[in-house]
């Protein structure tokens, strides 16, 4: 995602493939654990409005809604926000959710417009971050969280990804050594995608430096290898995820993680 446009997000086959890759059923209900856990971790609760930063098909905003708040969600794509309404209709939340059109990196919200805010695998798509980061960051009112759901940099898939590209000669081009951590162009449906390896020091360290200090880091998906697979062995991998979730697992070796900031009074 640039800064203007959706790009791959504007196609209807991201849809598609998020609803393959990431929503299998047993990947769902870790997803109702882990955003339960992030809005107890936003201390937000039943009536609070929280903002959903990039709310793609909308599967997170409802859960939100569910849990009995009110939800501004915002995405820059039309097509991913037409889908969160049919979604969130279907679910029967729609009372509870408001839609915007919204850039992440130009937001049209005052300086800390919210006491709750998260952001779930969104950022990772953002070459310029720290411009969304800033935004973010001033959109949270004093005392107020920010939740990141963001890909790691230390993870072990990471690890096995450069042995296996090592022995069978084809290493992985064009990526990119960034002050956030390491990044890479994906070619995507025609569209460019850029994807970060985030690195959770920089990220604590810049929070840091910008007055909110970290409360949590939470072990997200321990592995996102199940994505590649099909059958039997990527529900093996699925049930592992729930497992290394529940066990609450150390984060460094995750796949994904989960930030949570506290902005001081």
């Amino acid at each position: 995602m640039n800064t203007t446009t959706a790009g791959a997000f504007d196609l209807q086959q991201t849809i598609d493939a998020w609803d393959s890759d990431y929503y299998h059923p047993i990947a769902e209900r870790y997803y109702d654990r882990a955003v339960s856990r992030m809005l107890e971790l936003l201390s937000a609760k039943p009536g609070d409005t929280v903002l959903d930063a990039g709310c793609g098909p909308g599967v997170h905003a409802i859960r939100a809604a569910r849990a009995g708040l009110m939800v501004k969600a915002i995405d820059i794509s039309d097509t991913m926000l037409a889908e969160a309404r049919r979604r969130v209709e279907r679910a029967g939340v729609a009372e509870s959710v408001e839609f915007a059109r919204e850039d992440l990196t130009r937001l049209s919200f005052p300086d800390s417009a919210f006491r709750h805010v998260f952001s779930w695998g969104v950022i990772i798509h953002i070459r310029d971050i720290e411009r969304a980061l800033d935004e973010l960051i001033r959109i949270v009112a004093p005392g107020g969280r920010l939740a990141l759901y963001v890909t790691n940099a230390s993870a072990w898939d990471h690890k096995l990804e450069t042995v296996a590209r090592f022995l069978i000669r084809r290493p992985l081009k064009g990526m990119e050594r960034l002050p956030m951590g390491r990044g890479i162009w994906y070619d995507w449906q025609g569209e460019r995608l850029w994807v970060w390896r985030i690195d959770a020091q920089a990220l604590t360290q810049y929070f840091e430096a910008r007055g909110m200090r970290r409360i949590a880091r939470v072990v997200g998906e321990f592995s996102e290898i199940q994505m590649r697979l099909r059958g039997p062995l990527r529900s093996l991998l699925l049930h592992g995820n729930a497992l290394a979730y529940r066990l609450g697992l150390p984060p460094g070796p995750a796949s994904t993680n989960l930030f949570v900031f506290e902005k001081a009074r």
